[in-house]
């Protein structure tokens, strides 16, 4: 919206930070005209980036070095009555001086204003880091002050404009700077506060910006480890990924692979060395590395259709895996043989090969038409642990499965299991004499089932087994165990199990003493935890690990002294200047006896006398919302932005115990839907801070289908985002690329022939007469897992009923919106929506889709 309508008064930005004079140099050759026929001018000394104004956050006194002896040094500086930082006298200098200012523009609100900056001198303005205006003229009068002006568009939150002045050694005015805003309607001065602090709330820069771990891991001895990190490079939609190998014991850098294109980056089972591959043409080489010694060796060289490796655990040998591309995926008639080959790899297979380091010699371990997966390598290197799977669309849930070990001097199998329903991961015991496997509590027979007589359990949720390869017999260790198993890992120098977890809304890690059969939560004091790995014969854990309202780290940690010590911090510097609220748990019992855990995130600036919009997020299938700190909807950013997020976790979700997530097969959101209902109309009696009248919910994926869900049911909600939602659970069923596997789990045993109260009665589409809320539909046009269809679908009937609805669709992009620019646009999209109807401030949303005459 136009704000230049019904002019108001200026602004005068009063409050500045200035540096020192600078003296500049001309270049030699300066008074030489360029290949180009233009000589030097002062306006190129102007544009030259002295230094990078991208993440620079000045503070009073703070220092910063310069050339042949100079150095710049921040001071607050006033302003004269007419709103001018003087910088300098009308003496002519006798070399050209520069000067930079900087002051802070916070918005409360999303804005847009007229920026002017004015000076009888040449400047540069930038915002955020990017240049968004300059002014190569010098004026002799005081009534022809020239300016630049420009549009500023700026989201709520602090915003650094720093400009950067010139004057040439030339008689003029005096050296001064004047910079003011001009905003029309709706905008009010309140809505602008000049400082000269930087502290701000998160935003999606924070997000999006800098270098962010993505994993680590130690070396068997635990003396090294491999810190692994990527970088988006902004203003495109590329970024870099890299891995380093550093000491323990001093965080020094051993080598960087950083420029290398070094892929698969990993420690050798038993020595301090690294293996990595290369690939040129289309052929992979695996190299080896001694960080003892820094030697370095091509192990395998030239291979084609290479897609993974392991070595043997005393190093002798690697397991690789090649890939055998399928037909028919361009075909113009192609005959689609079932549902998995909708998926256009679905028809390549892989197959185990074996490569001995001493000899240099290959050797073709399996064959067939059906793939083969490593599992594991038993501790003596003389055995193979590999699985395969086949589709059976007869028997839910429509998949075969078969594990089996190889014994590499005979290449002769012997089957554990062949053809069960429901398969597991496993590894080897460090003696090899069981297995360590993770699956739903249906694998192995149902062995670790414990639910309710008459319901049917639900296989997301994971538990742990060991199976004994000499009495063929299983015991499900997790049984009585309410957190749902994500990793597992048996540790050879201490015999302990070490779990990764999801316990509740949090994700921990617990270890298993097979002798006591006791479990123990490790005391890490985060939230969140992801990416465990263990130093073979050491006492050295490493992970990630964040907090709900602090970024994520990469830790160490002595499992047997439970402290955990951060071991790289890359997101200090990127949230340096950020202040986030409190997040407090809030739990409520249903009407139904049942409890539901939550938490709520509040505004930095919190003020419990104030009231607040508030905006209630759920998923409400079978995955709690963890309390990361990142993510694809970043709470505590949300209440950065003046709202109150309460998160809530409905029945059915894993991590609670196998009772509680049965809840959600042969459901599809009605008990959830209820309960998000209730635990709202709770919230908002229980704290008099928030505002009824302006609450909003959000879901993606089965939480987008929630969201359509809730509002056939209830008129709670003053608007409502769904993100790859499911509005017709029969044609997600049948279209989406896992929509029927899904539902051999959400709908065990219930199709849409034999259950129309699920497919038809609990589908929003069918429903939809019934929704009058401001409804915000989003989709990648590209989703494979939810198609775009269930998304249109809604669309449509809410139009034809005319009701409040609108429908954007991400160019592109599939299921998640991972694209470095459209995520930023995507997220714009959902915040404009919120101050819309939650604050009555429709301008963000209006200015990214404006209404066009069609």
């Amino acid at each position: 919206m136009p704000v230049h309508s019904s002019a108001k008064e200026k602004l005068v930005i009063s409050q500045w930070l200035k540096t020192n004079t600078i003296a500049l140099s001309y270049p030699v050759g300066y008074h030489t005209e360029n290949t180009a026929g233009k000589p030097f001018s002062d306006g190129d000394l102007l544009v030259f980036q002295h230094i990078s104004l991208s993440e620079y956050f000045p503070e009073a006194g703070m220092g910063h070095a310069w050339p042949n002896g100079q150095s710049l040094r921040w001071d607050v500086a006033t302003t004269d009555s007419q709103g001018y930082v003087i910088l300098g006298d009308t003496l002519t200098p006798s070399d050209p001086l520069l000067v930079y200012m900087a002051a802070t523009i916070r918005t409360d609100r999303w804005t847009e204003s007229r920026l002017e900056v004015k000076s009888p001198y040449l400047f540069e303005a930038w915002l955020n880091g990017k240049k968004i205006g300059t002014k190569n003229s010098l004026e002799q009068e005081e009534n022809t002050i020239g300016k630049i002006t420009h549009t500023l568009k700026l989201p709520r939150g602090n915003h650094l404009l720093v400009i950067k002045s010139l004057r040439p050694p030339k008689d003029g005015l005096q050296w001064k700077v004047m910079a003011s805003l001009e905003a029309g309607d709706p905008y009010m001065p309140e809505n602008f506060r000049f400082g000269l602090d930087h502290v701000m709330e998160k935003n999606i820069l924070h997000i999006m910006d800098g270098v962010k771990i993505t994993g680590v891991s130690p070396s068997a001895s635990g003396t090294y480890y491999i810190i692994s990190t990527s970088n988006s490079l902004p203003p495109g939609d590329q970024s870099e990924t890299w891995s380093e190998v550093r000491r323990f014991s001093d965080g020094r850098l051993m080598h960087s692979f950083r420029h290398a294109r070094a892929g698969r980056v990993q420690w050798l089972p038993k020595s301090n060395a690294v293996s990595y591959t290369t690939t040129l043409s289309g052929k992979t080489t695996v190299h080896r590395m001694d960080m003892d010694t820094g030697e370095q060796e091509v192990v395998m060289a030239g291979v084609d259709n290479f897609s993974g490796m392991r070595w043997s655990p005393d190093e002798s040998y690697i397991i690789y895996t090649l890939r055998e591309d399928g037909s028919g995926e361009d075909a113009t008639m192609r005959h689609v043989l079932g549902m998995s080959d909708r998926q256009s790899q679905w028809r390549n297979r892989s197959f185990l090969y074996s490569y001995d380091i001493s000899s240099g010699s290959s050797a073709r371990l399996t064959y067939g038409n059906l793939s083969t997966s490593l599992q594991d390598i038993s501790p003596d290197a003389q055995t193979l642990l590999y699985s395969q799977s086949w589709p059976d669309y007869t028997e839910r849930p429509y998949s075969r499965h078969g594990l089996y070990l190889l014994d590499l001097s005979s290449l002769e199998s012997d089957t554990i299991y062949h053809g069960l329903r429901w398969g597991v991961s496993a590894s080897f015991s460090p003696d090899g004499k069981k297995l360590l496997a993770t699956g739903g509590a249906s694998a192995f027979e149902g062995a670790g089932e414990n639910i309710p007589e008459g319901t049917i359990p639900n296989n997301y949720d994971r538990q742990a087994y060991i199976y004994d390869l000499e009495t063929r017999t299983v015991t499900c260790i997790t049984k009585d165990f309410d957190p749902s198993v994500g990793a597992a890992y048996w540790h050879p120098h201490s015999g302990q199990v070490f779990l990764s977890v999801t316990d509740q809304d949090f994700s921990r890690i617990y270890s298993y003493d097979p002798q006591r059969d006791r479990f123990r939560m490790l005391d890490t004091g985060l939230d969140f935890i992801s990416g465990m790995q263990l130093s073979a014969f050491g006492s050295v854990m490493t992970f990630l690990g964040n907090r709900a309202n602090a970024p994520s780290r990469a830790y160490r940690m002595d499992p047997g002294r439970q402290r955990a010590e951060v071991l790289h911090d890359t997101e200090s510097h990127n949230y340096r200047h950020v202040r986030f609220g409190e997040v407090r748990d809030w739990n409520f019992t249903s009407s139904a006896g049942l409890e539901i855990t939550g938490r709520y995130y509040l505004p930095p600036d919190f003020d419990p006398e104030a009231t607040y919009p508030v905006i209630v997020y759920y998923y409400g299938g079978t995955t709690p919302v963890g309390r990361s700190f990142g993510g694809r909807y970043p709470f505590n950013l949300w209440a950065g932005n003046g709202y109150v997020v309460y998160v809530l976790q409905p029945s059915g979700a894993i991590g609670f115990g196998q009772a509680f997530s049965a809840a959600h097969v042969n459901n599809w959101g009605i008990t959830v839907a209820d309960e998000i209902i209730e635990g709202t109309k709770k919230f908002l009696a229980a704290h008099a801070f928030t505002d009824p009248d302006r609450v909003g919910c959000a879901g993606a994926s089965y939480g987008g289908f929630m969201t359509m869900l809730l509002l056939t049911r209830t008129d709670l909600f003053a608007a409502a985002i769904s993100h790859a939602g499911i509005s017709s659970i029969s044609s997600y069923w049948g279209e989406g690329f896992w929509g029927y596997s899904y539902s051999a789990e959400a709908t065990a045993e219930s199709f849409p022939w034999n259950n129309p109260d699920i497919y038809i009665g609990q589908s929003p589409l069918f429903h939809a007469d019934k929704v009058t809320t401001p409804l915000l539909l989003l989709t990648g046009d590209a989703d494979t897992n939810v198609p775009p269809g269930e998304s249109i679908q809604m669309f449509t009937a809410l139009k034809i009923l005319g009701r409040p609805v609108e429908l954007v669709m991400v160019k592109g992009e599939n299921h998640h919106i991972v694209t470095y620019s459209k995520r930023i646009m995507w997220h714009n999209a959902i915040m404009g929506w919120w101050d819309k109807h939650l604050k009555g401030q429709p301008e963000w949303w209006e200015e990214q889709f404006p209404k066009g005459n069609y």
